[in-house]
């Protein structure tokens, strides 16, 4: 009776028990095995999966990094958001130098990287750790992709959480911010000084998802960027097509950027633009630290409505 009883209970246990791997088909179409619970992530892509995985509160061990001015490391966008850097976790990489005996060494039980970086590398990174390619540029919306990657990793009830406080804060700017605003069009843009052209961005971090969900709409040349894309190139000779209420950019502090920077920019890409663009005369063109905007982050999405509301009092 004694040894029926102790089957019972281990059968009980059997069904009872977590799962220990799934599987998840990441954005390269590759089906994985991953941990249920993964204990040591390492991220290969410091400002998309590093701050999604510190933000989630997923076990994150490594990163890659970039390189400073001064020589020195820093995790770019984690830095910023969450004061994230190399003496709370180990340097996986340096961005575009990828260290496969590094990354071995660091024992993962999970690997996540950006497709556009490491696609070339998966098959040698899954001899590593089970690893999932993530492509932040496919054309789906931040925070739909944010979800789908805390789905990935077993966070999604932190995910949940955090959403539902972001869209509280929604709810309440859209009451607080002029309404000739957020029933008005927006355009997100970048000037490439380096060829002379503009990027139209139709999803961009935490500055497209937020101005979105505040219910303002897009121009039609945002439209008309192809499905599966993020963003498109144009001339600048088509600056008249991107006039909206609101155009909002971003810079890069590390290389001395600005928010004004994007004024001189305009002016040596469209010399007159002034005459073709409504914002610049209201004084709505913005521009946020790239570092703070382009990750998608609920952490993110505060600071950028933080300095929205700020730019309308």
């Amino acid at each position: 009776m004694r040894l029926i009883s102790k089957f019972v209970l281990a059968a009980a246990l059997a069904f009872t028990s977590p799962a220990v791997a799934r599987e998840v088909t990441d954005h390269g179409g590759n089906t994985v095995t991953v941990p249920d619970a993964p204990q040591r992530i390492l991220s290969l892509h410091d400002w998309t999966l590093t701050v999604m995985t510190k933000e989630l509160g997923a076990a994150l061990i490594a990163s890659a990094g970039r390189l400073a001015p001064d020589g020195d490391t820093f995790i770019r966008g984690a830095r910023e958001l969450f004061g994230l850097n190399f003496d709370q976790i180990a340097l996986a990489s340096i961005h575009g130098k990828p260290d496969l005996e590094r990354i071995r060494s660091l024992k993962p039980d999970l690997i996540v990287a950006n497709i556009g970086d490491y696609g070339a590398l998966r098959e040698q990174l899954s001899t590593i750790a089970p690893t999932l390619m993530f492509d932040a540029e496919n054309g789906s919306k931040p925070f739909d992709l944010y979800s789908e990657y805390a789905g990935w990793i077993g966070r999604d009830a932190r995910f949940d959480e955090l959403k539902a406080a972001y869209d509280k804060r929604i709810a309440d700017a859209r009451e607080k911010l002029p309404k000739t605003l957020t029933s008005g069009t927006y355009a997100a843009i970048l000037a490439n000084e380096r060829d002379g052209t503009l990027t139209i961005l139709k999803e961009y971090g935490v500055q497209t998802s937020v101005l979105d969900d505040l219910g303002m709409g897009r121009t039609t040349l945002a439209q008309s960027v192809p499905a599966g894309q993020s963003r498109m190139t144009i001339g600048a000779e088509l600056i008249g097509d991107i006039d909206a209420d609101l155009i909002v950019t971003s810079y890069l502090p590390e290389t001395g950027e600005t928010p004004d920077s994007i004024f001189a920019a305009l002016s040596r890409i469209a010399p007159g633009y002034e005459a073709f663009l409504r914002a610049y005369e209201a004084k709505r063109i913005l521009s946020f630290s790239r570092y703070e905007t382009y990750p998608p982050s609920f952490r993110g999405a505060d600071i950028f409505l933080d300095t929205l509301a700020a730019s309308f009092e």
